[in-house]
């Protein structure tokens, strides 16, 4: 959210009379985003999400050709499925299904036999539906956050990273700065983004929001055997763009590697990697699956040749008391768990050994949607935080949105009333299940 906000402040100000400086406190991409599944869904039960979605998801696929730069957007395709078995879960596919059409999405309504023809090999009863949206997928979160802080710094953005952000300086109930570890910077308006570090930092100011911080555990499988073949369907489209670092599949996501064939954009590194013979790309062995009937969600990434295993509901995580102490250690029952549970919707992953585990963090709010826009109590602050585990998709929109915001602009980017921070004191807000849905 950090670097998106940043890119649409540069592009709108003048460096020289209105610079704009993002501080990081260690390294970019080094929290929440870089360990997210980045996937790119629009199935979402609230139409504002779903239009943001939508709208960002545009922008992630056309980000090649609008900048020059590479995500490693994997066009495989996003499946949400639900069962007939279980009370108001089709219900809830087919009502999704129905809005996002009407807002334009490229979504189909798939029974059993059509999602076993789409998916071969996966177990499905013929009480099971499912939506399928072609045009979704996922990018890599370290390379997105990376060429998105390159495109604030072309537009003259400072990016301050290892500067730690240690208070908001109010006075007269307007903020005048922010004091870090490396000094002052004096300024008049601030947005803070700083997920699981949001709340603390905006208490010292007197601003109390209902956040909380939750720690996902996530674990990894090898990709099946033979699924790095060359394909014309679900590749990875993208060419040119700089070098980033991308997670070891063998370790237990504390650490990372930068490519070894440096400089090279995604597409080259898996020619490199599987050759070029006829200039296809391997294709991902199946879409990314949100699995509301089992409840848990799993996607592919070609190039760490791994695939993801996540719940689809954070009711049972573990509460965050200090993000700066967060536990690295993911449990044996839970790899054992989403072992179980990935072979058992897609058996071909049944013998593939472990490759890596990490935990992950989200920032919740009591709606599940974020918290967007000015704070109540010290003017010249905005909020941008509480993504509760899926706003990675929605950061186009986001950065637009606040850009506009902090600009004196009309927001067009998404609905101010529908994330506005005050709603939870008037009763506005609406509740929403685990990740928007």
């Amino acid at each position: 959210m950090g670097v998106s906000i940043a890119w649409q402040l540069a592009r709108r100000l003048d460096p020289h009379t209105d610079p704009v400086v993002l501080l990081e406190k260690k390294e970019l991409a080094a929290g929440s985003s870089g360990k997210s599944g980045a996937i790119l869904r629009q199935f979402y039960g609230d139409r504002e999400v779903a239009a943001m979605a939508r709208d960002s998801l545009r922008v992630f696929k056309g980000f090649e050709a609008a900048t020059g730069r590479d995500l490693a957007f994997l066009a495989c395709g996003v499946l949400t499925l639900g069962s007939r078995a279980k009370p108001g879960e089709a219900e809830l596919v087919e009502r999704n299904v129905a809005m996002m059409r009407g807002l334009g999405i490229e979504v189909e309504l798939l029974d059993a036999a059509a999602l076993r023809a789409l998916v071969p090999g996966i177990r499905a009863s013929d009480a099971t539906i499912a939506a399928w949206e072609p045009g979704a997928g996922a990018v890599d979160p370290v390379r997105t956050v990376h060429a998105f802080a390159a495109l604030a710094r072309e537009h003259g953005a400072i990016t301050r990273v290892g500067v730690r952000a240690e208070e908001l300086v109010v006075e007269g109930g307007r903020v005048r700065g922010v004091r870090t570890d490396d000094g002052l910077i004096e300024c008049d308006q601030v947005v803070v983004a700083a997920g699981p570090w949001t709340r603390p930092l905006l208490a010292r100011a007197g601003v109390e929001l209902p956040l909380r911080v939750v720690r996902p555990e996530q674990h990894f499988l090898a990709l099946p055997n033979g699924s790095s073949t060359a394909s014309e369907t679900s590749v990875l489209v993208t060419s040119g763009g700089p070098d980033a670092a991308w997670p070891d599949p063998t370790s237990t996501g504390r650490g990372s590697r930068t490519l070894a064939t440096v400089g090279l954009s995604a597409k080259d590194e898996l020619f490199a990697r599987f050759g070029n013979e006829g200039n296809a790309l391997p294709a991902a062995p199946h879409p990314v699956l949100l699995d509301l009937e089992h409840g848990f969600y799993t996607r592919c990434d070609l190039l760490t040749q791994r695939t993801r295993v996540g719940h689809m509901d954070y009711a049972s995580d573990e509460e965050v008391a200090d993000p700066d102490a967060v536990d690295d250690v993911v449990s044996d029952d839970f790899k054992r768990w989403a072992r179980a549970k990935l072979s058992g919707r897609l058996p071909s992953y049944a013998e593939r050994p472990d490759a890596g585990s990490l935990n992950g963090m989200y920032t919740l709010t009591p709606d599940a949607q974020a918290v967007i826009g000015p704070v109540e109590g010290v003017a010249g602050v905005i909020v941008a935080s509480g993504f509760s585990g899926h706003g990675f998709k929605l950061s186009p929109s986001i950065g637009e949105g606040v850009a506009q915001m902090v600009c004196g602009e009309a927001v067009s980017a998404f609905d101010v009333g529908f994330f506005a921070p005050e709603r939870f004191a008037s009763g506005r807000a609406r509740t929403s299940g685990a990740f928007g849905m």
